[in-house]
């Protein structure tokens, strides 16, 4: 490509020239009036795109004032190197705005905020192949043969193999991490002897980490790619950890299973969804061991999540009068107070719901004695949608999920009903189908109080019927929005509708 028409053109066209300078100038003084936050760090797309059109005719134009220069000076005939260096430069920014532009354009995509640029080994390797390219390109159009370079550097090039082994190991063992992206850059991952980093940059000899306390480790590629990587991700990614938990033999396990969900669903730094998960790990030691799984929102979570959720642990067994049991070992020489440990009875499940402050203790015992206590797995449905209960139930361990009709088959989860909580009181009273369903999320507790037990309570105490009533009336306005969402919700009732459905039931 010869260059020297071009050259010409422009010396003859000062307007041309002088336009080619100011606007390099002009885009020079733009790129410095951003010292505090870099235009290319702050608009990179729109500045290698700028960058694509003015630094080619950059380039032209210095090699035209160069060609001119050294036709005044009348120093030789440079005409032929004055080419081929600009056709040289040219195709080197070329090609170093071209991998600019991959860069950003198609390997710089990310869907999180933790790589949002290349690594610098896949960095130096894009813009080298690039730079490669360019030179080859060049050397077509001049007519040079590069089979002699190949043939006389390849001697060379075996010998700085040989002295470079290890630089060279490192090298395409960072190749192999690239390609096969174990992890990338902005997760947290840890290594066999323990250290624990994030990922800041992979670069052609080495990968480094940002330890907790901040230092950076650089790590060998070679010896990174040799060795077992656990990758805990970064932000987005969902982290999942499970703890084990020693509570003495002679506490009844579904109670211990209980307080320890209990205590893992009022953590707020956990997620709801997966529901935490309680079992009984080991029962062939004293103590027994039981586990927590939990999930976080990501790695970095976890550390504050795992300290709220010990602290409910330990809440949850202390108000029971349970002690953690390590295995530790201690001689004591006085006699140790006995705590006698009873899981929730049915009586003290009652005394939680609203109606039992309109009650006295004998009609509470009455409920007692004429509830039974049932017991589901989890996964079971208890009442499924559009069947009619003649009871309701009131939850002691466990959760119970509720859901809605969404479509002809599926159900759309609309809330949990935790340990307190009672559900099924509504169809009863008015004797119309359930319109949600009731399902075990967990291993799953309740006491059934059967419509037999409230006529004969309503029989005893009509005052309360209408203290029943406003109880329903309330539990169906706050349902409302639910009822809304099913294609097959009951009509609404009326306060004096219910209380005259409670006043059938005591006759």
């Amino acid at each position: 490509m010869n260059f020297l028409s071009s050259f010409e053109m422009l010396e003859g066209n000062f307007a041309i020239s002088l336009m080619i300078a100011l606007v390099t100038l002009c885009w020079v003084a733009v790129k410095f009036s951003f010292r505090n936050a870099p235009l290319d760090a702050r608009y990179p797309k729109l500045s290698v795109a700028v960058d694509l059109v003015i630094m080619p005719l950059a380039v032209l134009l210095v090699g035209s004032l160069t060609y001119n220069g050294h036709k005044w000076l009348g120093v030789g005939d440079l005409s032929e190197f004055i080419n081929a260096l600009t056709l040289f430069s040219l195709l080197m920014v070329l090609g170093w705005c071209c991998a600019r532009l991959v860069e950003l354009f198609v390997l710089s995509k990310r869907k999180d905020d933790d790589a949002t640029y290349l690594p610098g080994l896949q960095r130096g390797l894009l813009f080298a192949g690039f730079l490669l390219a360019s030179a080859i390109a060049f050397f077509n159009i001049m007519d040079y043969s590069v089979t002699g370079i190949y043939l006389s550097t390849g001697a060379l090039a075996a010998l700085i193999a040989f002295a470079m082994q290890k630089t060279l190991g490192d090298l395409f063992s960072g190749i192999a991490l690239s390609v096969e992206h174990p992890f990338r850059l902005g997760d947290w991952i840890e290594l066999e002897d323990g250290t624990q980093g994030q990922i800041i940059d992979i670069n052609w000899r080495a990968t480094r980490l940002r330890g907790w306390d901040n230092a950076t480790v650089v790590v060998p590629n070679s010896t990174l790619a040799q060795q077992r990587i656990n990758n805990m991700h970064g932000t987005n990614h969902v982290y999942a950890e499970w703890y084990e938990i020693k509570i003495p033999a002679d506490v009844d396990p579904a109670m211990a299973k209980s307080l320890l969900l209990e205590a893992a669903l009022r953590c707020d730094k956990l997620l709801k969804k997966p529901i935490p998960a309680v079992r009984l790990a080991d029962a062939s030691t004293i103590p027994y061991v039981y586990t927590v799984w939990v999930h976080f929102p990501n790695f970095l979570s976890m550390f504050a999540g795992r300290e709220q959720l010990f602290r409910e642990i330990h809440y949850a067994l202390k108000s029971a009068g349970i002690q953690i049991a390590p295995e530790t070992y201690e001689l004591h020489s006085r006699r140790a107070d006995v705590v006698k440990i009873e899981p929730p009875t049915s009586l003290m499940t009652l005394k939680k719901l609203d109606i039992a402050k309109f009650l006295t203790d004998e009609e509470l015992e009455q409920l007692v004695q004429t509830s039974e206590r049932l017991i589901f797995d989890a996964g079971t449905t208890i009442i499924a949608e559009g069947e009619v209960s003649q009871a309701f139930d009131i939850i002691v361990h466990g959760v119970v999920e509720t859901s809605v009709k969404s479509g002809s088959t599926s159900f759309r989860p609309i809330d949990e009903l935790k340990p307190g909580q009672y559900y099924g009181l509504y169809a009863m009273i008015v004797d119309a189908p359930s319109f949600q369903q009731f399902a075990a999320a967990t291993d799953v507790t309740v006491i059934r109080v059967h419509i037999e037990c409230i006529r004969a309570l309503l029989t005893n105490r009509p005052d309360l019927s209408e203290e029943l009533a406003r109880i329903v009336k309330q539990r169906m306005d706050t349902a409302e929005e639910m009822r809304l969402r099913t294609d097959n919700a009951p009509a609404r009732l009326t306060f004096q509708d219910i209380l005259r459905r409670v006043d059938a039931l005591m006759r």
